[in-house]
């Protein structure tokens, strides 16, 4: 997998993780208000979601304590999300280039996420993303492909 891959697919749990807590916490807005993850707002939902200190900076730790977009996506709560389970949401008629994250995130591709696989990609887009390894990522480092915003190359 590449570094870019990886960072996108990381990006990718911060952004269904901050989108599923926006939309969770949104509730009650009319429609034309518009729910969950919008482009320019990532560090927005991503701040709000996992800066449990409310320091402007979330911590790995932090980040690791949630886990709302695994949460919501696991309809069953079986402790796995499925392509079945991710399709029938509506986040993935409203963001199509999401589409087979399951294969990327699925190390031991029995078809399935597991909270294990989920939490192994976060923490290596968090590694990467924090860039001046003081452990904790503040707004300067989140870029737009942690934020699912940018480039998505293969």
């Amino acid at each position: 997998m590449t570094i870019h891959r990886v960072v996108v697919s990381a990006g990718l749990a911060a952004v269904l993780a901050a989108s599923m807590a926006a939309a969770g916490s949104s509730q009650g807005k009319s429609a034309q208000q518009g729910q969950g993850w919008k482009k320019g707002q990532g560090w927005e939902f991503f701040v709000a979601a996992f800066d449990a200190n409310k320091d402007a900076r979330v911590t790995k730790e932090e980040m690791l304590a949630k886990q709302p977009g695994f949460d919501h996506m696991d309809a069953n709560h079986d402790g796995f999300v499925t392509e079945a389970e991710y399709d029938a949401m509506p986040a993935s008629k409203n963001h199509p280039n999401v589409k087979g994250w399951i294969g990327r995130f699925d190390t031991n591709k029995d078809g399935k996420v597991s909270l294990e696989e989920w939490n192994a990609q976060r923490v290596k887009g968090f590694e990467m993303a924090d860039k001046n390894k003081d452990g904790a990522i503040e707004k300067g480092e989140f870029t737009p492909e942690l934020a699912g915003g940018g480039p998505t190359h293969s």
